[in-house]
């Protein structure tokens, strides 16, 4: 379908493809990967030839056409339906030439075998294309990527920039190219829309070549996968996961060739020192000579920089993070919320998921307290302090700043030395600190925004699609962070796999309401399948004949089952009463020391005259501290017990 001969590219020093050669078969649907700034999106744009080579050329089967998504987008006109129907060139082309000839009367009359010549060949492309069906399989493309029917008609031009992605990733769909060429197409979706895209790409008839960070979206889709790393491209078969194992089998036998290579270049190199001045030895010498200098030198793969980094374990808090009492949040005549309430503790890592619309982007930035409310309160619990990481980065950085001046702005506090160093971890070397955060890409504005976190740790993290332009090292360094942090976490992101590693619970948002799943996204997945199963083994049931009533040996177990849920209750019962008056203790307890630390911040407790004062509020200090680690370990205690209890009564 496709074939890359001898691609060569170089933008001045770095070299982006060294002689690379790959083919692209029909149907096949192959993962590009690399880490950001390899050439991946380079790539692509040399094979739609919007961007030039060096040497080398790209082949395109005769006849076969290639459509790439881009992540930057260019401005059009238009309402969304029409952007996606007429969007396609091609297909305009050939529409307006037939409307062209329809009304040609004319040149009808003088070569009626020409112009039904010309007309036939027109309409056999515009029904090829899909001409008759394209509004409907238009709808239905786009109500899958999760917009509303109202919405088709509404001008493009007001939609945010994710809504066009959209949109755009409808138009190349709708044209069912011969090879599709994807660049993080799951960025701008929501789950449920990547998991309908997913299902659509299994479907599709041409061929795909997919650059994403999405682990589970690659696994479920590719066959193949190619790595562009440092002008190379290597090619592993099977999934992401495959090529893991196969590229971990590859650096061990790689390492051991070149540890072997070393040794015989150690022992050949001895034996020439040794006879170099003995002439009975002076052919062996030449020719072990000529065998080193002919040799090739076993490459291993090279550890490229990556960001390494752990989040500074915040101020232990209340138990209580946040509390949000009766709120109600409207934007304009649309209700989101409407006193709504819910309750978040310490420790919970919480992802939001929903329908596009049902509120999980607003819900995250009400507990951040980046958007305002109409009525209610949300409270804060001791000790809390909040971060929150913004999807739109453009929103969330001062264009005009540098990244070091960007850095600074939350960061002041720092010694210069320490903010190169957090800047440093995040791959911010050198003359990049001096960079405008206009210039920057989507990558990099990410990391300078983890960047800026890093440098103020809270207690309390709220993220909105955090792995949006990061490459798949940099999504699995992240992952471990948040994974290792011991703070209170809520985010939004469409990839499972990141999910999976790093939440212990899932709040679904729908209608206004939370329901809440305990348990990692995969739990979730399998939650509702099985409220999928039951609802329709309800409904089967209500239109089949009442079974009969149940038995005597089902009214036994259900008699037997209550009995048992009565016990745990009365054994649980007094431990989450106790539990209960710990934790009030304990945030009374934190509640003093908190104010003790702040006399104890004041300059002017530590003067000479003062000095009985301080030494009072000292021992309050470290009486406090000595409650609060007795009722924690009280706390953790009763905790333990109350789960066993649990455990061992179901």
């Amino acid at each position: 379908m496709i074939y890359l001969q001898n691609l060569q590219k170089q933008f001045g020093p770095k070299i982006l493809f060294d002689d690379i050669s790959f083919h692209l078969r029909p149907k096949e649907r192959v993962g590009l990967i690399g880490e950001n700034g390899m050439g991946k999106t380079t790539l692509f744009r040399a094979i739609v030839n919007s961007e030039g080579l060096d040497s080398g050329k790209v082949v395109l089967r005769k006849g076969a056409r290639a459509a790439m998504l881009e992540q930057e987008l260019a401005s059009s006109g238009g309402s969304v339906l029409d952007r996606v129907i007429h969007g396609d060139s091609y297909f305009s082309e050939v529409s307006r030439e037939m409307e062209r000839l329809e009304n040609d009367s004319a040149f009808h009359k003088r070569s009626p075998e020409e112009w039904s010549k010309r007309y036939g060949h027109l309409q056999h492309e515009f029904e090829r294309l899909g001409g008759y069906e394209r509004e409907a399989r238009a709808k239905t493309i786009l109500l899958g990527l999760s917009f509303k029917p109202d919405q088709l008609d509404q001008p493009l031009e007001k939609f945010s920039g994710g809504w066009r992605m959209r949109a755009e990733l409808a138009r190349l769909l709708l044209q069912n190219p011969d090879v599709l060429l994807l660049d993080e197409p799951t960025n701008h979706l929501d789950l449920q829309s990547v998991i309908w895209l997913e299902s659509f790409l299994k479907s599709y008839d041409g061929s795909i070549l997919l650059i994403s960070h999405d682990r589970r979206f690659l696994n479920a889709l590719v066959g193949r996968i190619i790595e562009l790393d440092r002008g190379k491209l290597n090619v592993y078969t099977g999934n992401y996961d495959t090529f893991e194992r196969l590229k971990e089998e590859r650096i061990a036998q790689l390492e051991a060739e070149a540890a072997n290579q070393s040794r015989r270049v150690e022992q050949v190199e001895k034996f020439i020192e040794r006879f170099r001045a003995k002439n009975t030895k002076a052919t062996q010498v030449k020719s072990k000579m000529k065998m080193l200098e002919k040799m090739d030198k076993v490459e291993t793969f090279q550890q490229s920089k990556t960001i390494r980094f752990r989040f500074p374990q915040p101020k232990r808090t209340g138990r209580l993070v946040a509390e949000v009492k009766n709120v109600c949040k409207s934007y304009g005549d649309v209700v989101v919320y409407r006193d709504f309430s819910i309750l978040l503790e310490r420790g919970f890592k919480v992802a939001l998921v929903g329908e596009n619309g049902a509120g999980k982007s607003t819900l995250l930035k009400l507990l951040a307290g980046v958007v305002e409310y109409e009525k209610g309160d949300i409270i804060l619990g001791t000790n809390v302090t909040r971060a929150y990481f913004a999807q739109h980065q453009i929103e969330a950085l001062d264009i005009k700043h540098t990244v070091l001046e960007s850095l600074d702005e939350v960061a002041g506090h720092l010694l210069r030395t320490q903010k190169q160093s957090i800047l440093g971890a995040f791959l911010f070397s050198g003359n990049d600190v001096q960079k405008k955060v206009s210039v920057l890409s989507g990558g990099e504005r990410s990391r300078l925004s983890l960047a800026r976190m890093l440098a103020s740790p809270a207690s309390f993290i709220l993220l909105d699609e955090p792995t949006n332009h990061l490459d798949m090292r940099s999504c699995e360094m992240l992952a471990a962070a948040l994974a290792d942090y011991e703070g209170t976490l809520v985010t939004i992101s469409h990839d499972r796999y990141f999910l999976d590693g790093i939440i212990d619970r899932v709040w679904e948002v729908n209608a206004g309401a939370v329901k809440e799943y305990v348990g990692s996204y995969s739990d979730y997945e399998w939650a509702k399948s099985r409220e999928a199963e039951t609802t329709a083994a309800a409904l089967v049931e209500s239109v089949e004949p009442q079974k009969p009533s149940a038995s005597k040996k089902d009214k036994q177990r259900k008699r037997q089952e209550a009995e048992a849920r009565n016990l745990r209750y009365r054994q649980i019962k007094p431990l989450q009463e106790k539990l209960k008056k710990v934790e009030q203790e304990l945030e009374t307890i934190m509640q003093e020391k908190q104010k003790i630390e702040n006399v104890l911040a004041d300059s002017g407790l530590y003067q000479d005259d003062r000095k009985q004062e301080l030494m009072d509020t000292l021992e309050q200090q470290k009486t406090l501290a000595w409650k609060e680690d007795k009722l924690t370990k009280e706390w953790d205690l009763l905790s333990e017990k109350i789960e066993n209890t649990q455990t061992t009564s179901s």
